[in-house]
């Protein structure tokens, strides 16, 4: 659970697809997901990719959206424009972020970002990024759980152990939402987490069995006015390549941008 290597903003656009087509592509017809029509936009979605607080493997991660239909994305690392660009001011600028960091310093930008999520703005946690501010009190109502990685003793945040290179099965706990339609439980080589906080107002999407993991591992709720999803996987190329992994990211970022639109 290292320090985030220096990172830089980026900004890719997918390549050899006209706007129309990538807005009315899903993903693969071979999820066999029914409901592509919940998940159209009149222009591709354009994302913020937050990081900071942990190394992570950049080419790999960044390629599993760059090779995603219908979608931009900008990234941005806290020290290095992400506070900025989380301000409400700068929000309009993307229509979903998602957090990949486990940044610990919650100012000066905690309080733009609050009044961001009030307004509406879908949001997608993936994996370490459960272990961020551990000391401040909101953010485990914001995901809807929470971890504790580091030796700090808080009462809404247990201490959190880590397992990596563990090959375990992921279990799909409701086969009739829109992020897991069609899709069967899985093998993955990820890093687990036990002992980690779940709100029981959660949506459960995803369990596991294996015994160095928490059980629940994937969920969605609502924080004010924005949607949220939080997946548990996601650790390095092992995660990354994985066809499930990559249906359930590019998923959860539709159904997140579709929910704010009902």
């Amino acid at each position: 659970m290292g320090q985030s290597r220096r990172s830089h903003a980026r900004s890719r656009k997918l390549i050899g697809l006209t706007a129309a087509l990538a807005v009315g592509l899903l993903l693969s017809s071979s999820t066999g997901f029914r409901g592509a029509s919940a998940f159209t936009f009149p222009s591709a979605l354009r994302l913020l990719i937050v990081t900071g607080g942990h190394d992570f493997e950049e080419a790999a991660f960044f390629r599993v959206f760059d090779e995603m239909n219908g979608i931009t994305w900008t990234h941005a690392s806290f020290g290095h424009g992400a506070e900025q660009k989380l301000e409400l001011e700068n929000s309009g600028a993307y229509d979903v972020a998602v957090f990949y960091d486990m940044h610990q310093d919650q100012e000066p930008h905690s309080r733009e970002w609050l009044q961001v999520l009030e307004k509406g703005k879908p949001t997608v946690f993936l994996h370490h990024a459960l272990g961020s501010y551990v000391k401040w009190e909101d953010y485990g109502e914001i995901v809807g759980g929470r971890a504790n990685f580091g030796r700090d003793v808080v009462k809404w945040a247990p201490h959190t152990t880590f397992q990596h290179d563990v090959s375990f099965r992921v279990h799909i706990a409701d086969r009739n939402h829109p992020i897991t339609e069609g899709l069967q439980d899985f093998e993955i080589l990820d890093e687990t987490y036990n002992h980690f906080a779940v709100n029981p107002g959660v949506h459960v999407l995803l369990t596991t069995d294996h015994p160095t993991s928490e059980t629940v591992i994937g969920w969605t709720h609502h924080y004010k006015r924005s949607p949220i999803v939080y997946l548990q996987l996601g650790h390095g190329p092992s995660a990354y390549n994985n066809p499930n992994f990559r249906t359930l990211v590019a998923r959860s970022i539709r159904w997140a941008a579709a929910e704010l639109r009902k």
